[in-house]
Order: C-alpha cells, then structure tokens, then sequence
C-alpha cells in the first residue's frame, strides 16, 4: 500500500532545474564573486591536461570562482569531437586546489572523488547490459529478480517495474524508511548507516510503512531507495549466491574493468581519496554507501575515468560496450506532471532545447556530505562536461557546469539535428520504447 501524503519535503530534494535557471544562477554566480580576480589567477596542479586558450580561460574563471567560495578542490574533465577527426574525441583535464587541506595533498590525476549520485548511471548500465544479452527486459517485474521477497504494490495492485525503477518512476521513497536500522540507536540515524545497511535490511524496508510514497508508474519521484534496490537486483543476478550485494564487483566485473576505469571503485577500496568537506572548510564524514543501496551513489571516480564513462556513452571508441551506453540516452518514460521540463533516460535525465541552449542535453549529478559532481552531455555535438568537487554544493556545482556549456559547446549540433542520433558520435536522443 502506497503511503498518501506526498508532501516529503524529500520530495524535491534533488528535482531537475532548466538549463535557463541554471544559466541565470551561474551567472550570477560568476558575477557576484569579486574574490576570483582579486586573488590573481590559478593554475590548473601538475598533471592537467589542458585545452586551446579560450577553453582554458573559461575553466579557469570556473575553477577560481569555486575554490575563492570554499570548494577545497576541483577536478574537470572536458571530451570533445577531435577537429581532424570527428568520429574521435579529444579529452582534457583540469585539475585544481586541495584533496587534503590539512596534510597539504593537492588534486592529481589520481584522485578520487566521491560521485554519489552519479553512481546510478553505473547501476543502470548493469540492467542495459543485461537487457542486452537478453537476459532482463525492461518492463519486467522487479520480483521476478528479488528472490521471492516481496516488493510494495499500490492500492490497486500495482507492480513495481525495471523501466520504473531506473527512471524514478517505482513510487519507493527516497531513502528506505528503516535505514537506520544497523545504527546503535536505529531510531537515530548515524555516519555510516548505508554501509551497514545489508540486504536483509532492504527486504524489511520494502515491507515498512511508508516504503511506497505513490502507486507505481503515476508519479516521478527522485529515489536513492530505488536505484539501491536495482543495484543489488541486477548484481545478484550477475553475480548470484552471495552473502553481500556484489554490486562493486558486478560493476567491476561488467563496466569498469572492460573501460579501463580502474580508479572507479567502491569507497571502502579508494587509495587516493580526496577528503570530502563541508561548506565551513571542516572535515565531512565520508558517504561510505557501500552497503545493500550502494547503486543509489557508492562509487567513486576520478577525473579521466569520468570522461572514458562520457565518451563512450557518447558513442566514441569501439568498446563493446558503446551499444550499452548510448542506449540509457533513448528516452523510455515521457515528462512526469512533477517535472514536464525533461525526460528520462536510463538514470540520465534528458532535457529538450530551449532558446538559452538550443540543443539537447543529458545531466546526471551526484552530492554527497560533502562531495559534489555532475556530468553534462551534448549528443548531437560529442560534447561533455565533468566537474567532481570535495566541497561547495549543487547550487554551485550545477550552475557551474552549465556556464562552461554555454561557453564552449557550438551553438548548433555537429551531428546532424537535436533531434535524432548523431553521425559523429553515435549517441542522440530518441522517443521511443528500449529493450
């Protein structure tokens, strides 16, 4: 039974914003901050890989408004056509500030940075591999995956599916409604629940009042709860008959791996993490979501994996994976009455042009207790951008990515119209049914 009251206040905690809102917000936000200038100019630490002169300046202005309002460090990964060859891509790097404040460690190519929410591209692209080996469908049952545990149906019957679970459709509320249950106090909620939060946990949260905010498919609700579930479902079906989740192997084993990804791990196996903080510069405890919901935002990355993730999805390279990846860009739900300004891909939410930015972008952001990042993509010009950040927030992160696509994407598509699949990079956004 579907919980009636719909008014959480995490309800909105993580709704899309228009290209035109976040437009406006990163200008403000660059003109208001006089410190950038002030302060003289920063460059990017040792081991950047650095564009033409106008993309440089236009990250600089980025990178310095960000680290004069308190972001420690900053990491930017930028993949674009290659001029001689747009069937390529060409990635560069920027990397600024403080990964450790207090020790002195500065942001290197090797760091790695908690990416939250942007961990459930990586868990839908476990169900786009398995969809495409045939071996899952889309609209399929989530029980049919769930080991005869039982999933919450609404008031009149209603299913929980794969296609809802992977576009914020299921109706499951954001986090479970027992996810303190492995804290000393688990009427409490404390630093490390998500990683005690075991798979036992999951199934009784399932069945907890209040697991079900509306009936499956009616509304779109933003739901780290759902995306945990389709990690362990999809992992334990790849991976079958162990004591834990093995989501991070799963991903591993599937994605990371066969992409060279290699600093893209669980947080329990960071070597060179940067120490994520809270907007007054002290210490952020980490997100540590490595339990039973570990596919809502367990991962973390480093710059250059970001932009191997991105170009593929892009549809650059001859990765067997590229079919996967491009396909979670189709659009397999239309516009929910909670947010008609976009679509939603497989995790990616897909917004249409608009007269600000005429083209179609896909976003997927991620903040943790004190990390934050987003990945902007542009099909139709084999274009993205990545910002990961140990500080600051999406009201700074967000705007700050789509001030750079302003600055430096074309205007007017590469490939072919805004509309369809690109013939450059094979990736573009369709209508239509996946799988």
């Amino acid at each position: 039974m579907e919980n009636q009251d719909r008014g959480s206040a995490r309800t909105s905690r993580r709704q899309f914003i228009s290209v035109a809102g976040l437009a406006a917000t990163a200008v403000i936000t660059l003109a208001t901050s006089s410190t950038a200038s002030a302060a003289g100019p920063t460059a990017p630490n040792p081991g950047s890989q650095v564009g033409d002169p106008a993309e440089a300046q236009a990250v600089q202005r980025v990178a310095e408004t960000l680290l004069n309002s308190g972001v420690p460090g900053l990491a930017f990964a930028i993949v674009k056509p290659d001029e001689k060859n747009r069937k390529a891509s060409v990635t560069t790097t920027y990397h600024y500030g403080q990964a450790d404040v207090e020790n002195g460690v500065r942001v290197t190519p090797r760091t790695q940075f908690e990416i939250a929410s942007e961990t459930k591209t990586f868990t839908a692209a476990l169900l786009a591999k398995l969809i495409a080996r045939g071996e899952v469908g889309l609209d399929d049952l989530a029980s049919k995956y769930s080991d005869g545990n039982p999933l919450p149906e609404g008031s009149g019957g209603e299913e929980i599916t794969l296609r809802q679970l992977v576009t914020h459709r299921s109706g499951l509320s954001d986090d479970p409604p027992n996810l303190s249950a492995g804290c000393a106090d688990p009427t409490q909620s404390c630093t490390d629940e998500k990683a005690k939060y075991t798979r036992d946990m999951l199934w009784e949260g399932l069945r907890a009042p209040g697991a079900l905010e509306f009936a499956p498919g009616s509304h779109w609700l933003y739901s780290d709860f759902g995306f945990g579930l389709l990690g362990t479902l999809m992992a334990d079906k790849i991976i079958p008959g162990q004591e834990k989740p093995p989501f991070a192997a799963a991903v591993a084993r599937e994605i990371t791996d066969p992409l060279g990804m290699m600093g893209t791990v669980i947080e329990t196996k960071a070597t060179d993490l940067a120490v994520p903080y809270y907007l007054d510069g002290t210490r952020a405890p980490l997100w540590n979501n490595t339990g039973a919901i570990a596919g809502g935002g367990g991962l973390v990355s480093t710059a250059e994996d970001m932009s191997i993730w991105a170009a593929t999805t892009l549809g650059y390279g001859n990765n067997p994976l590229k079919p996967v990846l491009t396909s979670m860009l189709e659009q397999i739900d239309t516009q929910a009455p909670e947010n008609p300004a976009f679509g939603m891909g497989m995790a990616w939410q897909l917004q249409p042009p608009t007269p600000n930015f005429p083209q179609s972008f896909a976003k997927k952001n991620g903040d943790s207790s004190g990390s934050n990042c987003i990945t902007l993509l542009v099909p139709d010009s084999g274009w993205s951008i990545t910002i990961l950040a140990n500080g600051g927030n999406a009201a700074m992160i967000d705007p700050a990515a789509v001030n750079l696509m302003h600055d430096l994407v074309p205007r007017r598509p590469i490939f072919g119209s805004s509309t369809g699949s690109s013939s450059g990079s094979d990736a573009g956004f369709q209508t239509g049914s996946f799988g």
